[in-house]
């Protein structure tokens, strides 16, 4: 199977999951089909849930100009936050 990457983007932060195998692809398929859902799902939801599941990831923030400065700015440090948190 050739490597994909799915992105899931929660506020300002993406989710840049690695699919390696069919495997891999049907549990990121179960996830974003609950995300599309409605399913309220966390940062540290996602987290979990890539780690539970084996699925590497990597996560980058985005400024966006669609959000006001103070939105940007809290979201970034909440960003910042959890990494810290992760990679404990």
């Amino acid at each position: 199977m050739e490597k994909k990457i799915v992105a899931i983007r929660y506020y300002n932060v993406w989710f840049y999951l690695h699919v390696d195998s069919e495997q891999d692809m049907a549990k990121i398929s179960y996830l974003t089909d609950r995300i599309n859902a409605g399913e309220q799902v966390v940062m540290k939801d996602i987290y979990q849930w890539c780690q539970g599941h084996g699925i590497k990831y990597n996560s980058k923030f985005v400024y966006r100009k669609d959000f006001p400065l103070k939105a940007n700015i809290w979201n970034f440090y909440s960003y910042q936050k959890a990494r810290r948190q992760w990679n404990r």
